[in-house]
């Protein structure tokens, strides 16, 4: 194999696996908007971590279903938004970090609107990409009328 065949390849490999990268992120995002808590564990490895950034960190994949199949009793209502992507592939580990916009509601009762980032890294384990790592760090959560510059992280006590 010549080394303008295999750049091809590689190349050709890291372009699929952005486009897999990119569908496992989105379907992530769907499912926590349609509370499907136990099947975002799938999406993980079983060594895998949830991490909100300075907050708290889930790891296994049983654990952080668990933590999803609750989730719908705080945050009963949610829409993520995701821009600037960017995903960066070295063979079967990668990263990928997007920009969050959340509108959602505590507890059935106050509209919120949540704003941060995501910094993600993956592996690819028999040809298959999970998370190997999901970080969210939240930059706002604030009361919708009050907005980020009032109020820029409301207190949701327990």
């Amino acid at each position: 194999m010549t080394d303008d065949y295999r750049q091809i390849l590689d190349r050709l490999d890291a372009l699929e696996s952005e486009g897999a990268i990119r569908k496992l992120k989105a379907t992530y995002m769907r499912w926590c908007d349609e509370k499907r808590g136990r099947e975002i564990g799938d999406l993980f490895w079983e060594d895998g971590a949830w991490e909100a950034v300075g907050v708290t960190a889930t790891v296994g994949r049983a654990a952080i279903a668990d933590m999803f199949e609750a989730s719908p009793a705080r945050l009963t209502f949610t829409v993520h938004y995701l821009t600037n992507e960017s995903i960066d592939v070295h063979g079967d580990a990668a990263t990928g970090r997007w920009k969050l916009l959340e509108p959602c509601t505590f507890r059935g009762e106050l509209p919120l609107w949540q704003g941060g980032w995501y910094l993600d890294d993956f592996e690819r384990r028999d040809g298959v990409w999970k998370f190997a790592r999901l970080r969210l760090k939240l930059d706002y959560r604030t009361p919708f009328d009050e907005g980020w510059v009032r109020t820029r992280f409301a207190d949701l006590g327990k």
